[in-house]
């Protein structure tokens, strides 16, 4: 399999003109290109009335390394990379301590569901309720001003980004592509199939709810536990070695491995973590502002006489 990035096709061009670009590109016969996906599109619309439609593709050739050969010196063709995630461990038959994840956010309903799919039934603890009754309640906080300090805006399943407007943002220096296995999960879990191909992908905070449910009936049948309205308020460390966790009702539980995923907001546990002398750093955020405007304005400043069009 090849990968061709940097091929520009106007907005309007036909299915069929897709095909055609790659071949006069390649300089190939048509028996030659057996098939081909597109892995990503993006736009540029820097010319109004004549935005240009970028893909990069997978190509399935019927000789490689003969394109390869007559496309020497191009440097956006080349062999495919490796795209697919790989487990850095498999939980072993014997094993004694499950690990325990503390929080449901983005982060740890992944460490959660990565765990699980390595075989080790994590132990998932989080302070808030299920999705669907935070969602209750944080409307609740909205609409009559009344707070649940456990189960709001920012605590509870799915995290504070539950109730944002489902943008996906990640890093452009991916070279091990773990954010490509982050979009199949969501794709998996419900999310429209195209965001694993736009350039820039969204959601729609509409189909979150849903999505995190999946993600967290995924985890369940692979073995994991859920625990909801279960705040941590210690960690035992011996000689510098996690033991294990308390939580508000007293439990003690035992684990050799804990993944704090506590989001920002856990001031509580902040400070618990403190006294216990677990290193800590301030991390740099930003700051920003929402102007809404209706999307068809945008649009039309935006794309001019295109405005509209499905692929934009």
């Amino acid at each position: 399999m090849l990968r061709l990035n940097d091929l520009k096709l106007p907005v309007d061009h036909p299915p069929e003109a897709l095909r055609a670009a790659v071949l006069s590109r390649l300089g190939m016969q048509d028996h030659e290109l057996r098939g081909m996906t597109v892995f990503k599109r993006s736009y540029d619309a820097r010319k109004r009335g004549g935005i240009l439609l970028i893909y990069a593709l997978d190509l399935d050739v019927l000789d490689a390394d003969a394109v390869l050969k007559r496309a020497k010196g191009d440097l956006q063709i080349g062999p495919r990379p490796d795209t697919s995630y790989h487990f850095v461990a498999a939980a072993p038959s014997d094993l004694a301590l499950r690990p325990v994840v503390i929080g449901t956010g983005p982060c740890g309903l992944f460490a959660g569901l990565i765990l699980a799919q390595m075989g080790f039934r994590p132990l998932i603890l989080e302070r808030g309720k299920a999705v669907r009754e935070r969602t209750v309640d944080t409307f609740g906080m909205w609409r009559k001003r009344v707070l649940d300090p456990e189960s709001n805006v920012q605590f509870g399943e799915g995290g504070a980004g539950t109730f944002s407007d489902g943008k996906l943002y990640s890093q452009i220096k991916d070279p091990k592509h773990h954010g490509r296995k982050v979009l199949t999960e969501f794709v998996r879990a419900g999310a429209p199939e195209e965001i694993l191909t736009v350039n820039k992908p969204h959601i729609g905070t509409f189909r979150l709810v849903t999505m995190v449910e999946h993600m967290r009936a995924s985890i369940l049948s692979l073995g994991g536990e859920i625990r909801f309205g279960s705040r941590v308020d210690d960690v035992h460390i011996e000689a510098g070695q996690v033991r294990g966790v308390t939580l508000a009702d007293g439990e003690t539980i035992r684990a050799d491995h804990v993944v704090l995923a506590v989001g920002h907001s856990a001031r509580d546990t902040f400070e618990m973590l403190h006294k216990r002398g677990v290193f800590m750093e301030a991390k740099p955020f930003s700051v920003g502002f929402r102007i809404e405007h209706p999307q068809s304005l945008i649009d039309e400043r935006r794309f001019g006489p295109q405005a509209g069009h499905p692929l934009l």
